[in-house]
């Protein structure tokens, strides 16, 4: 049986935290995904060869960096990893130029991270001139510049604002697409999950639960106990609509209001809050929320408290998800086939790329 081009095989302790997991994938982009303190650092720790390890096997791009079995164990010099950590820390003394040159000589793929990035414009400039966007953009091609097997991202956005956020992330998605380079991807953010990954591991006190396609994963059984520290939300995919302002048709036909303008066929992805949507049984009369959507119930997961109602939507057949408390699901009686209306403001619907 041959090798997957990525294997992740991993057992560790640090102080009272145990980190024991594996997983092999097929696809370029996968996103490990969790709560604050669930083990991603660590993992990427190990991954470099940071930490000693109980058992290790660790394949990047069908290359075998360490493999306890075999005693293999690269030192961290040697394995090839573009890495940008969470606070990536540039070179006060060197302008932007030289510290991307000092990752290496690998100057065509260099060439192209400058290209991809926009880093040119800021190649004479003062790092410590540089805004938080621009500084990660740097850290990101300094990274890329080493000529890695693959790129390591450990919380990429987490300390930008939300304009330099949406900046930086289309700057990733834009590396995802233009280079042929694997990456591998740390985020607590759901937006950044489903934006990016073509896989998604969900990674919960040291462990994997749930690990597959974004879309299917993050409202997977064994996420919803983590939905709410998350702040899980719908997404739908769609364009906006040629003389309509404010509007969206998903890939599945629903038209949706929303709250800005937008230029007509521009292709964007929405997210919707799960207790941002209220379910009603009864047709609603005369209501200010503008996307009265008839759905489905496909069936209700209760979480205490609370429940998730998973709904497919008329026509299409698209995914919502709505959080209500336990107690409206008996009161309205909901479950599998109930017919209802699912409410959204227009004001909740936030883009999101």
């Amino acid at each position: 049986m041959s090798t997957p081009p990525h294997l992740l095989s991993v057992a560790l302790t640090r102080g009272h935290f145990e980190l024991d997991l594996e997983i092999s994938w097929q696809e370029r982009v996968s996103v490990f995904f969790g709560p604050s303190g669930a083990g991603k650092s660590t993992l990427f720790e190990a991954l470099l060869g940071l930490h000693p390890t109980a058992r290790a096997r660790v394949c990047i791009g069908g290359e075998w960096l360490e493999d306890s079995e075999t005693g293999l164990r690269r030192p961290t010099w040697q394995r090839g990893l573009g890495w940008v950590p969470q606070d990536p820390t540039l070179f006060p003394h060197l302008d932007v130029e030289a510290n991307l040159r000092f990752a290496g000589p690998d100057a065509q793929t260099l060439e192209r991270a400058v290209e991809v990035l926009e880093l040119r414009p800021l190649l004479t400039r003062d790092v410590r001139d540089l805004s938080g966007g621009e500084r990660q953009r740097v850290a990101i091609g300094r990274a890329l510049g080493s000529g890695p097997r693959a790129l390591l991202l450990d919380e990429p956005l987490a300390s930008l604002d939300v304009t330099r956020r949406a900046n930086v992330l289309r700057d990733l998605i834009r590396v995802r697409d233009a280079l042929e380079l694997p990456m591998l991807v740390i985020t607590h953010d759901p937006d950044e999950a489903q934006l990016l990954g073509e896989r998604v591991a969900v990674i919960e006190a040291g462990r994997i639960v749930a690990s597959g396609a974004p879309a299917e994963v993050l409202w997977s059984r064994a996420v919803l106990p983590l939905s709410e520290a998350l702040g899980l939300e719908n997404v739908l995919e769609g364009n906006s609509v040629a003389g309509v302002e404010r509007c969206l048709v998903t890939d599945g036909g629903l038209r949706l209001a929303l709250p800005v303008a937008t230029t007509a066929g521009v292709r964007m992805s929405v997210g919707v809050r799960a207790e941002d949507v209220v379910l009603a049984v009864d047709p609603p009369g005369r209501i200010s929320a503008r996307n009265v959507l008839p759905a489905r119930v496909t069936h209700c997961e209760p979480t205490g408290d609370d429940a998730f109602v998973h709904l497919a939507l008329d026509p299409g057949g698209e995914r919502l998800v709505a959080k209500l408390t336990a107690a409206a699901v008996r009161k309205l009686e909901l479950h599998a086939d109930t017919r209802v209306h699912a409410l959204i403001k227009a004001q909740a619907i936030r883009r999101l790329a």
